[in-house]
């Protein structure tokens, strides 16, 4: 190679001088043993890094076509899995032998150039300046930032504090370091070897003689791993958080940059190869290491000076591209200059003389390092080697934008580590943004991994990345349309944060469709031409841009269609309590997809567009269309523009989720992040009037579906009410708002439309201004509502089971329906304790209702009757429930005014609560299972007990004589249910969830009852769910045996059951049998029978609010929050008298009357009359003070303890 060095043709500044080399000193000894290069990283002078670029450990060098270079390696060969660090020992160690006997010297320094001439500005060599006199000039190159790190070595001198200490840049420690090496090479490189090791956390050294006995390495080495372990040290600068770390990565990696630019720039790494190899052979062999502080920051060096040198490759292709270029035209001119040509030559051969050399280099390293920790054990060094290559591919694409190296980032896309795949997506939308259409076989061969990791993948983040790569080869036509459609779908997706980051790809598939409905009709020319300017505030008449709202309900509306065909909806039962604890109905999914869409689609953002375009007669301008001759744009957009009765529907719910975006508090998913059409005050009271004036409107034209009509009912929540209530003037358009919503209230039956008008009722009572307004109109409904029951309790007798036909009980349960959502709007006291103004009908309507809970009482089963009866008894009990807590609120209100109640109500309340708990006893004692109405009833028939607990010191404070008489509402549940009822429900409940959930439970005690073998009857599908379904199934059976615990719990703490006789006791024991064995949420609720946690409870303590696992059970927390009755220390019991109860036959030896009658009921004890002892009250007294403080207050909510068991991490897909 000639010592001479022509100037750099690609740089401005030409004045490069020749390297600087001192003469050698004689005086001291050279090595024998350190000049050559090894064999293994010498390059072949034929061969370029494109022959076999990627060679591996075991692969041929014939696996060279496509298919098999794209094939993972668990596909090509069993042994390319990830490795661990010992794989690579036997390749490195033997390229440590091959080296030693191929090079008798590694050490020598290069010859001292021939002094040469750098030409300037292309004129004559200048002056030749001493090579010992002037330091190498350096080529212009990116400013280094400069940080310091605080060092961890002990010594303040040396490379590594220079890198990491001194604060100058890693250009003017890269030359520092040569210098030094200039002087004394071994001693140089030692120098940096050990700056390795201390970069490693490893303050061992290796000396100059280490240096020269290359034989010795890898012992030298094993020492070190030695020494190093016994230290256990655990952590080390790479990986470390400590603050002096931060930009360890940063400063290591750039003193390797530079120094490779150094030394290709002034030659040296031509000129001395043995520099770099030496390097490499140390860096190669701690790559191999098996500790990870070693391998990983050996990696990381070998990656820098591998990413380097491919930096100094694409110099030197720019280089000779541009050399030829100029000599091709040169040589086409008629005076061509055969000097300049000459030089030229000589510099394109130069050039690529050196890419050889370098491609040598290169070829080794990637064998050495990226081969083997690509795979590696662990994901850090693993991702390291992914950014690295991406890096590369960018860098030198005409190489390593190839199937033999992209396929490294095709197989970890299905890598176990999170980072590891997060890093494969990022690199590969670097090379995809820049080149997708070059990578067509590569596409084919990943695509469908990189749509299942978008779709489908266990991490969220790697999700989100992927749908960034996918949306890449969206915008390059490169996927299928199943494919297109599989992605846009997850617009409705569970993770807010994948719905955000699939809204670009989902709106460029509108846009598509925009462009070309617009192109049907006829260019966006001719629709400007046609509409011109449109005014901003005309909302009524046809807008162009409906065709942008038209294009998105049909993109919503087919992918919706999809989904729905895609999951089978799970199968309910009855459920007859559910829109008592389940009273929020999550949001839908085009509701999900509106609140992402939001800020990216105009006709959303402003929803008045929207609701012009559902409130325009489409029906009208399709018939006008038909009847006109002439094909104008106008009429070609009405036709363009038309929504289907779907379409409609999905864009009401855009509409309602749009309007709340717009006029409510921030939501969940973007609290973080201020709204970008979130309206000014003045603006939002504003477009509130706009909306109520458009909610009638709207009603008017989609109120006879009830589905509809409920989605439009919502956007009376969103409405701020104050408006109307501070201007009178408005009292009349909120006036007109309620009178079609009592219509829809009037007009349908569906139980989420009757939701939607009691939730906007009791939205609209909040107020005081408008209460009365609101009043006014729910007296109207209660008026209809119970002259629809009295009308059917005229003809028959409603307590009666079985003697409706189907037709009056469906609409006997309409009517109860109505009912139950008007009790929890208002106080209905009064309105169902007024008597009847028939002759037929003139009871109250609350004892109507106590009579038709009556109707729970199972004779005989009917199978085409006994759901609707059931649900009928449901709605009734509901009723009732909701009647007795507004009487508590009042009674609770006249005790503490300390106000005189008169004896006739005191007795109708008395003998209202008996009934309905008699009622409720027969309902649930009557049947043989579980069904949803029996475990309603035991739920409730514990609530009406614990309900008059606040009556407690009232009745029993001597001085309070008056309200004695109240005693007979704080009577407890009958003691036989424990035994014969109530345990058995639970034993079943108990079981259901068991088996659903696998658990295993604890055998009873010797003093319990056997359990029963039977198990309740299950569905002939049950073999037939889904793997969704089951787990539907299994929340569903831990719901309810949650929600039967909390209310026996509340009844023990009540004292209204399992207090006295002789099974007192028994129901809490049987409660904290499985305490531990059926999960977190049991276990919390459960809990509160514990003496100790009432204690913490009620002094503040360490109780923790319990959150059901995901919030499954908010609602039934919520629920028992709000039913518990809270109980001083100071109050004390009143038992009733063992004596004064019937003594039960023995079952077996009379003949039973029929199961459930009251005489049944009676015999088994689950009937008594209150009768009252006065003469043991002083002894009850002073059994309940020795109790202390039995009482407490209920449990506060349900859900998993703050003990939760860790869920097992998933890796991969």
């Amino acid at each position: 190679m000639s010592q001479s060095r022509l100037p750099l043709m690609e740089t401005s500044d030409n004045n490069a001088t020749s390297s600087p080399a001192s003469a050698p000193d004689n005086s001291r000894r050279r090595s024998g043993r350190v000049v050559r290069a090894p064999q293994k990283f010498s390059p072949d002078p034929q061969a370029s890094q494109n022959d076999n670029p990627s060679s591996k450990r075991k692969r041929g060098p014939d696996r060279d076509d496509e298919d098999e270079e794209n094939e993972s390696p668990g596909e090509g060969n069993e042994d390319e899995e990830l490795s661990g660090p010992d794989d690579s020992d036997d390749d490195v160690e033997e390229a440590a032998s091959r080296s030693k006997k191929s090079k008798s010297k590694q050490i020598s320094r290069p010859k001292k150039p021939a002094v040469k001439r750098a030409k300037v500005n292309g004129t004559t060599p200048a002056d030749a300046v001493s090579a010992s006199n002037a330091p190498a000039v350096r080529l212009p190159n990116r400013p280094k930032k400069t940080v310091r790190v605080t060092i961890a070595h002990p010594d303040g001198d040396g490379l590594y504090a220079d890198i990491f200490g001194s604060g100058d840049t890693s250009d003017s420690i890269a030359t520092q370091w040569y210098q030094r090496y200039q002087q004394d090479d071994a001693k140089a490189l030692a120098e940096i070897i050990n700056c390795i090791l201390l970069a490693a956390g490893c303050d061992q050294q290796l000396t100059e003689d280490d240096i020269r006995d290359p034989d010795n390495s890898a012992n030298k080495l094993s020492e070190l791993e030695e020494a190093y372990q016994q230290t256990s040290i655990s952590d080390y600068p790479l990986i470390s958080r400590a603050k002096s770390s931060k930009n360890f990565r940063e400063l290591l990696v750039g003193f390797f940059d530079s120094l490779v630019d150094l030394i290709h720039q002034i030659d040296v790494l031509y000129a001395d190869e043995d520099l770099l190899d030496n390097i490499q052979r140390w860096t190669g062999i701690m790559s191999s290491s098996s500790l990870r502080p070693f391998r990983h920051t050996a990696t990381t060096v070998g990656l820098a000076i591998l990413t380097s040198l491919i930096g100094v490759a694409k110099q030197l292709d720019d280089r000779i591209a541009k050399s030829n270029q100029a000599m091709q035209a040169e040589s086409k001119r008629r005076g061509k200059n055969k000097a300049l040509i000459e030089n030229t030559k000589q510099v394109v051969d130069k050039a690529t003389q050196s890419r050889e050399i370098v491609d040598g280099k290169v070829k080794d390293l990637f064998d050495i390092v990226f081969v083997h920790r690509y795979r590696d054990i662990d994901p850090k060094i693993r991702a390291e080697c992914i950014e690295a290559l991406g890096t590369w591919v960018c860098t030198l694409p005409t190489v390593y934008m190839s199937p033999e190296y992209l396929r490294y980032l095709g197989w970890l896309l299905s890598d176990v580590s999170v980072s590891a795949r997060q890093e494969v997506l990022k690199q590969l939308g670097r090379v995809l943004k820049r080149d997708a259409e070059k990578l067509a076989h590569f596409i084919d061969r990943f695509r469908p991994r990189l749509v299942e990791m978008a779709t489908k993948d266990s991490d969220v983040s790697v999700r989100v990345a992927a749908v960034g790569v996918v949306d890449i080869l969206r915008a390059s036509g490169m996927l299928e349309p199943e494919e297109v459609d599989a992605v846009s779908k997850l617009i409705f997706d569970s993770e807010v944060r994948v719905r955000k980051a699939v809204v670009g790809f989902f709106s460029a598939l509108v846009q598509e469709l925009i462009d070309n409905k617009i192109d049907e009709i006829g260019g966006s020319d001719a629709l400007d031409e046609a509409f011109g300017e449109e005014e901003e505030d005309e909302y009524d008449s046809l807008r162009k841009d409906w065709i942008n709202i038209k294009a998105l309900a049909e993109n919503l509306e087919v992918y919706d269609a999809q989904l729905n065909s895609e999951q089978d909806e799970i199968r309910h039962g009855l459920d007859v309590a559910a829109d008592v604890i389940n009273t929020n109905v999550p949001d839908s999914r085009i509701a999900v997809a509106t609140q992402v869409l939001y800020e990216k689609i105009p006709e959303i953002n402003n929803w008045q567009i929207l609701a012009g375009y559902l409130l325009f007669d489409h029906s009208t301008s399709a018939k006008s269309r038909q009847s006109s001759k002439t094909h104008s744009v106008e009429a070609a957009t009405k036709k363009a523009v038309a929504p289907k009765p779907r379409e409609e529907a999905i864009l009401l719910e855009v509409l309602a989720a749009a309007v709340k975006e717009s006029l409510m508090p921030s939501t969940e998913h973007d609290r973080h992040k201020r709204k970008a059409g979130k309206l000014d005050s003045d603006t939002q009271d504003d477009a509130g009037m706009k909306l109520a004036l458009l909610i009638p409107r709207l009603l008017n034209k989609f109120g006879a579906d009830p589905v509809l009509a409920a989605t439009v009912l919502r956007l009376e929540h969103f409405l701020d009410l104050e408006v109307f209530q501070q201007l009178r003037q408005n009292s009349a358009t909120y006036d007109k708002l309620l009178d079609e919503i009592t219509i829809q209230f009037s007009r349908h039956v569906d139980q989420a439309l009757l939701n939607e008008v009691t939730t906007a009722l009791i939205h609209a009572r909040q107020y005081e201004e408008l209460e009365e307004l609101t009043d006014s109109k729910i007296a109207m409904l209660w008026d209809n509502s119970l002259n629809s029951l009295r009308s059917i309790d005229k003809i028959c007798e409603l307590s009666a089971r079985g003697n409706l036909d189907r037709s009056a009980l469906t609409e006997l349960s309409q009517t109860l329906m109505k009912i139950s959502k008007l009790v929890s709007i208002s106080d209905c006291v009064d309105v169902l304790e007024a008597p009847g103004t028939s002759m037929d009908s003139d009871q109250p309507a609350i004892k109507i209702l106590t009579g038709i809970v009556h109707r729970g009482l199972l004779t005989e089963s009917n199978d085409e009757l006994d759901d609707p009866e059931d649900e009928i008894v449901a709605f009734a009990i509901k009723t009732c429930q909701f009647y007795f807590m507004w009487k508590v609120r009042s009674l609770r209100s006249i005790v503490e005014s300390n106000v005189d109640i008169p004896d006739a109500q005191v007795d109708e309340l008395v003998i209202l609560r008996k009934d309905f708990v008699t009622n409720l006893i027969q309902t649930f004692s009557s049947r043989g299972f579980n069904d949803d109405l029996r475990l309603f009833a035991l739920g409730s028939a514990c609530d009406i007990c614990g309900l008059f607990v606040f009556l407690r010191p009232t009745v029993q404070d001597p001085q309070a004589s008056k309200y004695r008489k109240l005693g007979p509402l704080l009577d407890e549940m009958p003691q036989a249910l424990i035994t014969q009822e109530i345990i058995p429900i639970f034993d079943a409940a108990e079981r259901a969830y068991a088996k659903r959930a696998n658990k295993q439970l604890n055998e009873p005690a010797d003093d319990e009852d056997p359990l029963d073998d039977e198990l309740p009857p299950e569905d002939d599908d049950e073999e037939e769910l889904t793997e969704q379904e089951r787990f539907a199934a299994e929340l569903k059976a831990e719901k309810i045996l949650c929600e039967l615990a909390g209310k026996l719990v509340l009844a023990i703490l009540a004292k209204t059951i399992d207090h006295t006789g002789p099974d007192a006791g028994k129901l809490r024991r049987r409660l904290n049998r499985n305490k531990t064995k059926l999960g977190n949420n049991y276990k919390d609720v459960v809990a509160f029978l514990d003496e100790d946690h009432l204690r913490e409870v009620r002094s503040g303590g360490k109780k923790k609010a319990s959150t059901a696992g995901g919030n499954r059970d908010k609602g039934k927390g919520k629920e028992i929050a709000a039913k518990k009755t809270p109980l001083s220390a100071e109050l004390v019991i009143e038992d009733d008298d063992d004596e004064n109860m019937l003594r039960v036959d023995d079952p077996f030896e009379d003949p039973e009357p029929e199961e459930g009658t009251l005489e049944d009921l009676r015999r088994r004890e689950l009937v008594d009359d209150p009768i009252e002892d006065d003469q043991e009250e002083e002894e009850e007294v002073v059994v309940a003070e020795k109790e202390g403080e039995g009482a407490a207050a209920g449990p506060e909510g349900e859900g998993e303890g703050e003990m939760m068991e860790d869920d097992d991490d998933v890796l991969g897909d």
